[in-house]
């Protein structure tokens, strides 16, 4: 063997054993889920959204809130907090779930200034009138007994993606996941029923830039299939590893916690 063999040889050697590390981490889906959580939301944040429903081309509801989530040692807390419309203003929802255990939802009322707890173990729970569902807004949240596995690679708007599947022991069904390999960022979810078929598609339509740099989602889509209902979401104001109040992550002073002074 002459001398540039012998180089080429080892050149390549080289390069595959740099390069295993990497791929033994990409080809754990869980490792990859849980890298995007935290480059996409960090330990905690903040955000404003607007969310508008529509019937076909017509507009049905228009919400705006507060969303704020925390996520520590494997435990997840969200927290919605409804300005408008005017009705439904002061309501507030708290999503608390640790993996291995089962989550808790509760919901704050102003008009009766009760906290009552949500049918949790029911993903399909509408949040406060906004056609959103508990699943909508846990996606990187904690949730025991579920099985990770990257089932393909898919090109999503220009963007090389793992296609992830998730199965649910809970609902008997799965949620597909379309996660960018760049970025790692969440460009689709849909979930699938239990017959097999996809019955709830999220999108990412639009990306902003953070102070840091990092892209995050500027608005989503959801479409529910053979209902021509359409959700779309927008966040504004999103702000990354922000103090959350222990208060607004509490199910006993969540609701009456004054955050806005």
């Amino acid at each position: 063997m002459n001398d540039n063999k012998k180089l080429l040889r080892i050149a390549f050697v080289t390069i595959f054993l740099l390069y295993l590390p990497a791929a033994c981490w990409a080809a754990t889906a869980r490792e990859i889920l849980e890298e995007a959580a935290k480059r996409g939301l960090g330990e905690s944040f903040r955000a404003a959204l607007t969310i508008k429903s529509y019937k076909g081309q017509r507009l049905t509801s228009t919400h705006m809130l507060w969303l704020m989530g925390e996520m520590e040692d494997h435990t997840g807390k969200i927290f919605l907090d409804f300005d408008e419309p005017k009705e439904s203003k002061g309501l507030r929802f708290l999503l608390i779930v640790s993996e291995g255990s089962p989550l808790q939802a509760f919901m704050f009322l102003p008009a009766t200034k009760k906290t009552i707890p949500l049918a949790a173990d029911d993903p399909s729970v509408d949040l406060g009138g906004t056609g959103l569902t508990v699943e909508d807004v846990r996606v990187f949240m904690p949730k025991g007994g579920e099985k990770e596995t990257i089932v393909g690679e898919e090109t999503i708007d220009g963007r090389e993606c793992y296609k992830i599947r998730v199965s649910s022991p809970e609902t008997g069904g799965d949620r597909l996941m379309w996660i960018s390999k760049k970025d790692l960022l969440v460009l689709k979810t849909a979930n699938v029923n239990t017959k097999g078929k996809i019955d709830r598609v999220m999108k990412v339509t639009e990306f902003f830039k953070t102070a840091k740099g990092n892209e995050f989602p500027r608005e989503e889509r959801i479409t529910i299939a053979g209902r021509g209902i359409t959700i779309r979401v927008r966040q504004e104001n999103a702000v990354f590893d922000v103090p959350i109040p222990d208060e607004l992550l509490d199910p006993k002073t969540f609701g009456t916690y004054r955050w806005r002074q």
